[in-house]
């Protein structure tokens, strides 16, 4: 009569699902802390523990537990939104007015020339891939991590630089634009006929409206309201409330226009604090994204195939893309014209693509296009090669750019 009735199958199976939810939380903030003391980002980290998960440990990447977090990222999907919700809010727009036309300049140079750079070695290394595959390859590169430069920047004490707020005024361009192309590139996936251009332009119109009217509601005092709201409420946790309400409403209406759900929660972020002040951030919607946000990260190492990421096309095509990532970067330093400026550093500093290019990826290999994913197994691969390779040398390429201006070089 003491006997314990067996576990039933659906109760073992969410057992399962937790214990490999569990193991990839607490895998991530495990990779993500021994990157950061080893001072590279700690998506860097997270992304490499996603491939030990996938390689080293083999039998549990593909546990049911695992798998289960693999097949369903709706998780993970909430860590991107709220990433994006967290870059808006760290994003000062008050950068731009500081430089103005040059990180303009910078910003649309940085995403041309990328954008050239890797349709062209798609177009050429994967020839059958068709245009739009090729044309949101080059979209990755285009992408700038403004989180891992700033970070950078802080360490060495260079953000106050000219170099500093070229590149932060630049990234920020450069994140908006590269949202906007994802979305149009989305559409363009999602449509059996393409998208013709008064499709895209109407499209571009939609998203630059969209942002317009987020911006200029945070900007015009919308932001300080709903602190001021949430304060005399005298519960501490509204505005984590009002963060997390407008970051997902924003999304769905970015979806329901016709835009991809992360400019919503980019734009959500940017509306409840246009000016980057951190006595206005939700703290405990940062501690939220903290825990999903680097579960994205482990489930994009994860989802990368060891067998293709070692094969010799692969390596081929992530060896080229890093080349092609670091002209397309570092011609951004072409772009700068006035002469008290490390043009070097410049281009330096716009090199990390970190989590942009991993949501962008991410993204890609999600679509389908005639029934088969928009980015292939051997791309995707190709792609987090590159976001590594470029991300470790960010923060050596600064210091020593940096450095040399310091030392009286330019």
């Amino acid at each position: 009569g003491g006997r314990v009735a067996p576990v039933g199958g659906e109760t073992a199976g969410a057992v399962s699902i937790l214990f490999g939810l569990a193991l990839l939380v607490l895998a991530a903030k495990a990779g993500g802390l021994v990157a950061a003391r080893a001072g590279v980002s700690p998506v860097l980290g997270e992304l490499l523990v996603g491939f030990g998960l996938a390689t080293v440990v083999p039998a549990l990447a593909g546990g049911s537990g695992i798998a289960f977090v693999r097949g369903n990222p709706t998780l993970a999907e909430l860590g991107v939104l709220l990433l994006l919700f967290e870059v808006g809010l760290e994003t000062d727009l008050r950068a731009l007015g500081q430089v103005r036309g040059t990180a303009l300049l910078v910003a649309l140079t940085g995403v041309v020339v990328p954008i050239a750079l890797g349709w062209a070695v798609a177009a050429w290394l994967v020839p059958e891939g068709g245009t739009l595959m090729h044309l949101f390859v080059g979209a990755t590169l285009a992408a700038t991590s403004v989180g891992i430069t700033a970070r950078v920047l802080k360490d060495l004490g260079a953000t106050a630089r000219v170099e500093g707020r070229i590149v932060l005024g630049a990234a920020v361009v450069d994140d908006v634009l590269g949202l906007v192309l994802l979305a149009v590139l989305s559409a363009a996936a999602a449509s059996s006929t393409g998208l013709a251009i008064a499709d895209v332009a109407a499209m571009l119109l939609r998203a630059g409206a969209f942002l317009a009217v987020t911006i200029g509601f945070g900007a015009l005092g919308g932001s300080r309201l709903l602190v001021r709201l949430a304060a005399r409420t005298g519960e501490p946790y509204m505005i984590v409330a009002i963060g997390l309400g407008l970051c997902f409403s924003l999304a769905y209406a970015a979806e329901v226009v016709g835009l991809a759900g992360i400019v919503g929660a980019f734009a959500a972020g940017l509306a409840l604090d246009p000016w980057g002040e951190d006595v206005r951030r939700p703290a405990d919607t940062e501690t939220l994204r903290a825990l999903l946000a680097p579960l994205f990260f482990v489930l994009t190492g994860v989802q990368v195939e060891t067998d293709t990421l070692l094969a010799a096309d692969t390596l081929a095509l992530g060896g080229v893309l890093t080349v092609a990532a670091f002209a397309g970067k570092l011609a951004c330093g072409l772009a700068v014209r006035r002469p008290d400026v490390n043009r070097l550093a410049v281009g330096f500093g716009m090199l990390p693509r970190g989590e942009v290019d991993l949501i962008f990826a991410g993204i890609g290999a999600g679509l389908t296009v005639h029934g088969q994913p928009l980015l292939p197994q051997a791309v995707f691969s190709a792609i987090a090669l590159t976001v590594v390779l470029t991300t470790l040398a960010t923060p050596v390429g600064l210091r020593w750019t940096l450095g040399r201006t310091h030392d009286g070089g330019a």
